[in-house]
């Protein structure tokens, strides 16, 4: 591997890294902990909204340049696995576009026309359901970039792993 190339994978792995690590951090740390310290639900739900906005716009500088990277750094052996992780960073790219502009923004709208704290809000009332399904929605499209995240930093492993053998 050239020492440019080795830079770049070794800058990809830390970027991608440290993305999966703000993602696991937001949902299995600071999102429970808000909802359960938080005097309301509300007042959770605004934090955590406030700390995935940042994290969308963290997401819409590191996915365009990891992708950027990534197409650089295109190996000259096992092209699969190099555009298995480059369709990957694409979809992790997308993926938070979607959470942010469209699922976000649902979010948001639904939460201003309820009007009052969510909690307050009958739990078969046609909006809070319509609520609850966009946040499954925003769930899910987390659990992929968390999933996605992982299968590149393996591919980037297995990728560096078999040249330094070979």
């Amino acid at each position: 591997m050239r020492p440019t190339h080795r830079a770049l994978v070794i800058f990809l792995a830390a970027g991608v890294g440290t993305w999966l690590g703000a993602m696991v951090f937001l949902s299995f740390a600071v999102a429970p902990t808000a909802f359960v310290i938080l005097e309301s639900r509300h007042q959770a739900g605004d934090l955590v909204a406030a700390t995935l906005n940042i994290l969308y716009l963290a997401g819409y500088i590191l996915g365009p340049t990891f992708v950027f990277v990534s197409v650089a750094t295109r190996p000259l052996a096992r092209p699969l696995l190099w555009g298995l992780r480059t369709i990957l960073l694409i979809l992790m790219s997308a993926s938070t576009l979607i959470s942010r502009e469209l699922v976000g923004s649902k979010l948001l709208s639904l939460r201003q026309a309820m009007g009052t704290m969510i909690e307050k809000v009958p739990a078969d009332d046609p909006m809070r359901l319509l609520f609850q399904q966009w946040h499954q929605i925003s769930v899910l499209l987390m659990l992929f970039n968390i999933v996605a995240a992982t299968v590149v930093l393996f591919l980037l492993y297995f990728e560096g792993f078999r040249e330094a053998r070979g």
